[in-house]
């Protein structure tokens, strides 16, 4: 029986499609495979920082014209050192008139100074002298009340005992040499010698017998009324003396009074001084004229900025870090800081990690930054504050644990599977993972070391589907 035309036509096309779905079934898809294994998982940090330093603009504290322009932009100054000025003409005649007045002062002070040091020691003198007088006239008269005291009386008779004694003896050498000169056995000088001793000696016995005879009568009334009238003056002197002293008050006063005269002098002409000051531009900071923002004859003021100073030695980076890379972030760590001026990376260190978070942009509510301070390791001649930078770090989240490339990881309903190639085959193994970064994943269990998992090219992939490697 011959088959038809029709019958045969349709067996072919059954075996064309038979022998298509057999080609598709054997044929492999290609994808990109990945071995898992053990290292140490290492996260990068990426950020953007701004090179900060410390600053400072200053400008006058008070409205005038500008007189002076002392520095120009690139001029190393030192703290303090004058910038700039206004016209000060007011100011400086209250400071002339400030100083005059505190030179008046001074001078009333010091010559209140003088006049009580003066006084003091005269009235010192004065009251010495009249007290050591009183105690004089005071010893006398109370020497004359009390008499003669029986040691003196005895002193006294003995005195005229020896005087008499003396002159006996006298009285008989001047007989004997008469005696011996009438017969010429001795100069006529020794007879005078002999009559002077002789004069003497009677001289002195009149005055003892004088002497003994006053102590036994006794002080007269006279003499005890002119003492007592000695002590009155002496009294009266020392009172005098010391009533005086009330002077020394009185200057005492005149003193403090010039004091604070002179005091309230100097107050005045420190406060002209410091409105002197405010027309003067100083610099805050010792560095360098980054810019000025005024010509002389041009009119500045408080809350004008006239210079502003920058210390280039003292530069940092303000690293502004996303919130979700913070974790990769610590004090200590090191880091490279890069830029188009640089020629070469700057080796950096985190010395400080932001304890709060800002929005990146004022649209940005959501989006959130850290600021990090990264210290320089060493000092660049082209980096300035204001500059935009980028900061690179790493930061190793684990050690020496199971790894797969975080392209390799699929979710799907809150679990983790991973396809794995065994025997040119893609397996479904599902997995738990830990710790991940942008690139790699810390597989927990349900692979090992050596299983080699599609990184790409999955898309529509079954269980048990035929797969090759790329290339």
């Amino acid at each position: 029986m011959k088959m038809s035309l029709r019958s045969a036509l349709l067996i072919v096309a059954v075996v064309i499609v038979a022998a298509m779905v057999l080609r598709s079934a054997l044929k492999a898809t290609e994808v990109d495979l990945a071995e898992v294994g053990r290292g140490d998982l290492v996260a990068d940090l990426a950020a953007t920082g701004v090179v900060e330093g410390y600053q400072g603009e200053v400008g006058p504290e008070v409205t005038g014209r500008v007189l002076e322009v002392l520095a120009e932009e690139g001029d190393e100054v030192a703290a303090g050192e004058l910038l700039g000025r206004l016209e000060a003409v007011q100011a400086e005649a209250g400071e002339a008139q400030a100083e005059a007045t505190a030179g008046v002062a001074a001078a009333q002070t010091a010559r209140a100074a003088a006049q009580l040091a003066q006084e003091r020691a005269a009235s010192g003198a004065r009251i010495g002298r009249g007290a050591a007088a009183l105690g004089t006239a005071l010893a006398r008269l109370r020497d004359l009340e009390a008499g003669a005291r029986p040691q003196e009386l005895a002193r006294a008779r003995e005195a005229v005992s020896a005087a008499e004694a003396d002159a006996e003896l006298a009285a008989a050498d001047h007989a004997r040499a008469k005696e011996l000169f009438e017969r010429g056995a001795i100069s006529k000088a020794d007879l005078d010698r002999a009559s002077a001793r002789l004069r003497s000696v009677d001289a002195g016995l009149r005055s003892a017998r004088q002497e003994l005879a006053l102590l036994e009568e006794g002080a007269r009334a006279d003499q005890i009324a002119g003492a007592q009238s000695d002590v009155a003056g002496a009294e009266a002197e020392l009172d005098s003396a010391q009533a005086m002293a009330g002077q020394v008050v009185a200057l005492e006063q005149s003193l403090a009074a010039a004091k604070a005269g002179e005091a309230q002098a100097a107050a005045a002409l420190a406060s002209a001084r410091r409105v002197l000051a405010e027309t003067e531009i100083r610099a805050p900071i010792s560095g360098r004229v980054s810019r000025r923002y005024v010509d002389v004859g041009d009119t500045a003021g408080p809350g004008q900025p006239a210079f502003l100073i920058t210390q280039p030695e003292g530069i940092w980076v303000a690293a502004e870090v996303d919130e979700e890379d913070l974790a990769l972030v610590y004090k200590g760590q090191p880091v490279t800081v890069t830029a188009e001026a640089l020629a070469a990376p700057i080796e950096g260190t985190v010395v400080e990690v932001g304890a709060a978070a800002f929005p990146r942009g004022l649209q940005q509510t959501r989006a959130k930054i850290v600021r990090c301070r990264v210290r320089l390791e060493q000092n660049s001649e082209v980096l300035r504050p204001g500059m935009e930078v980028d900061v690179n770090g790493s930061r190793t989240l684990a050690e020496d644990v199971l790894l797969m490339p975080l392209e390799a990881l699929v979710e799907l309903d809150g679990d983790y599977f991973a396809w794995v190639a065994r025997s040119n085959r893609a397996h479904r193994a599902p997995i738990e993972v830990g710790r991940r970064s942008f690139q790699q994943v810390e597989v927990t269990s349900g692979l090992e070391a050596g299983d080699r998992v599609i990184v790409s090219g999955s898309a529509g992939i079954e269980e048990g589907a035929r797969v090759k490697a790329k290339g």
